[in-house]
């Protein structure tokens, strides 16, 4: 039967045989193990034994050796030594053998460790059959007799402890050949318990892997095999639902293309169109039902949608070449274009050739909508002509009334004083204009100086000082809520009130109404400044953040020209802050809008 089931690399096999010389290695330990504790036991009993008799006739041999009994001494001895089956030596301090029985060949004492007994120290040590017929066991102690010290030297014979041990080995020897056949039928059954199940779960999964979804028996001869047959069965069940589902789950392409930013459209070879996600449908206003229609009949059918005419759906000439020219070269392109739709846009187009092995498939095209990139550049562009305006409209002022004083056109001290005011006055606007950009720059990496304020006080103190030094005329309204604690750089968070302060009262009329605003809403403060000024055009709107930024509108011309930095210092002040800050237009006018995050505890 053994040899039936016998294949090396089977797990049978390998669990059998580690089984077997797992047994075999504990078996061999533990009858090393005892015949180790049982030779030391009998040996230490033996020692135990020798010592007792020892030190019960030094008290015997004290008297005869101060008479100089040889007699008796030897006597003493002649008797120990039969009784304990031994040899006896009785030798003086230098190691000369005095009395002994039976009679050594050497006269003088000859042992490692002799002289130390007469520092009261116990000698036991096993001796080799030099002089003996058999090896012996050596115990040795020392006594006094008057003045004199001598030793005690007995030897004991270990032929019974050997005989005891031989026995003993040789039980042992038959228990580990029992148990080695014992071990070799319990390992048969235990890896046969487990290796045949083992080979039913193999069996059911290959049949799963060909499709036929068998299910094993709950029942199983361990908790590990149940477990194991309950997984499998749970996992033939789920294999057979998903791949009863697996035509949908291969639709998960669509839905991620419906979810892309960017229009996607696939053509093949043909010119037909294989698919076309909701971004294309939306950026060239493709009939959704018409799309969707045709998408479900890709999807289900496996075949190309119908053969429409791309230029319906693609309206636009240039992209129509583009596409030719992909399908033409089979290499994939880049192209840029302005299209012109109820408004206007900008798009990036990327085409990709598809190709089957060698053979060329088709081609799938990426429609990217990249105005907001195109609106940066254009502000880009703006703000370096709005920047060499504004410097060059001081310098042109300082450099002319420079030049008429210089020349002399001039005279009086009056005008010379007028052009001198108004070198110094542009010179400030200059610096002005130059320390704001700086501090935008600065802004970016700059760190805070955070300490805690009572904002409320804050907030209307700064903007009553504000009101008395620039002479407001108009009126200030307060909606403030009081005991508002907050961390903030205080120079900062002062220069943003203020700059949103310079923009309601430029844009509000000279006896209108400004409303500061401050309220807490647990995890943020919001401060808000209202205007009656003419509010920020929708189209606008996105862009009064940017550096140097004016609206060029009738209603805002006519107003005292700034920098265009104010709010683009604010912005970065507040988002420094990590809060947030925008603007809304209300019934009367605007709204500038900042939150900031409550420092945690």
């Amino acid at each position: 039967m053994i040899i039936k089931n016998w294949k090396s690399n089977s797990l049978f096999t390998k669990l059998l045989f580690r089984f077997i010389v797992l047994a075999l290695i504990l078996i061999s330990v533990f009858g090393f193990i005892m015949i180790y504790y049982l030779e030391d036991f009998f040996f230490n009993s033996k020692e135990n034994e020798v010592l007792s008799n020892l030190n019960e006739i030094k008290a015997d041999l004290e008297e005869p050796l101060l008479r100089a009994d040889d007699d008796e001494v030897n006597q003493i001895l002649n008797l120990t030594a039969r009784m304990n089956r031994g040899q006896i030596w009785l030798t003086d301090r230098t190691g000369n053998i005095l009395y002994s029985y039976p009679s050594p060949e050497d006269e003088q004492v000859n042992i490692e460790g002799f002289a130390n007994i007469f520092d009261n120290k116990i000698l036991s040590s096993r001796v080799e059959p030099e002089g003996f017929d058999n090896p012996m066991v050596l115990n040795a102690i020392s006594m006094e007799a008057g003045n004199e010290q001598y030793g005690l030297l007995f030897f004991s014979s270990v032929d019974g402890i050997t005989s005891t041990i031989n026995q003993v080995k040789q039980i042992m020897l038959y228990l580990s050949v029992f148990s080695a056949f014992l071990a070799l039928l319990i390992a048969y059954l235990w890896s046969k318990s487990i290796a045949k199940p083992l080979k039913n779960i193999t069996t059911a999964a290959e049949e799963i892997s060909r499709g036929n979804f068998t299910e094993l028996p709950a029942e199983q001869n361990t908790r590990e095999l149940k477990n194991l047959a309950i997984s499998i069965n749970n996992m033939s069940r789920k294999l057979k639902k998903n791949l009863n589902n697996l035509r949908e789950e291969k639709n998960k392409l669509n839905h991620i293309l419906s979810g892309m930013d960017e229009g996607v459209l696939a053509l093949n070879k043909e010119r037909k169109i294989i698919l076309l996600n909701d971004a294309f449908k939306k950026l060239f206003a493709v009939d959704g039902e018409e799309s969707a229609g045709l998408l479900d009949q890709y999807r289900t059918e496996g075949e190309n949608l119908s053969e429409e005419n791309l230029s319906d759906i693609i309206p636009n000439r240039e992209i129509m070449d583009f596409i030719e020219s992909t399908i033409a070269d089979q290499e994939s392109k880049v192209m840029e274009l302005k299209l012109q739709t109820p408004e206007e846009k900008y798009l990036l187009i990327h085409s990709t050739a598809i190709f089957r092995g060698d053979e060329f498939w088709g081609v799938v095209l990426i429609f990217q909508d990249i105005s907001e990139r195109w609106r940066f550049e254009k502000l880009q562009n703006d703000f370096v002509a709005n920047v060499s305006h504004e410097l060059k409209t001081p310098l042109s002022s300082i450099r002319g009334a420079a030049e008429v004083v210089f020349d002399g056109a001039v005279s009086s001290e009056k005008a010379k004083n007028k052009y001198l005011n108004m070198i110094i006055k542009e010179a400030n606007h200059l610096e002005k204009m130059v320390n704001n950009i700086l501090s935008l720059s600065e802004l970016k990496s700059d760190s805070l100086n955070k300490i805690e304020v009572e904002f409320s006080d804050f907030v209307y103190n700064l903007s009553q000082n504000y009101r008395e030094v620039n002479n407001i005329k108009q009126n200030f309204k307060y909606e403030i809520e009081k005991d508002i604690r907050l961390k903030v750089d205080s120079d900062k968070i002062k220069r943003v009130i203020i700059n949103l302060l310079d923009n309601a009262v430029k844009y509000s009329p000279d006896q209108g109404e400004i409303k500061l605003k401050l309220k807490d809403l647990g995890s943020q403060i919001k401060f808000a400044i209202e205007d009656q000024g003419p509010g920020i055009p929708d189209a606008e709107a996105k862009n009064i953040w940017e550096r140097f930024y004016k609206i060029n509108k009738k209603d805002y011309n006519n107003k005292k020209s700034g920098s265009g930095l104010g709010l683009a210092i604010a912005k970065d002040i507040i988002e420094l802050h990590g809060g947030e800050i925008y603007q809304k237009n209300t019934e009367t006018g605007s709204e500038f809008v900042f939150l900031l995050n409550k420092d945690k505890e």
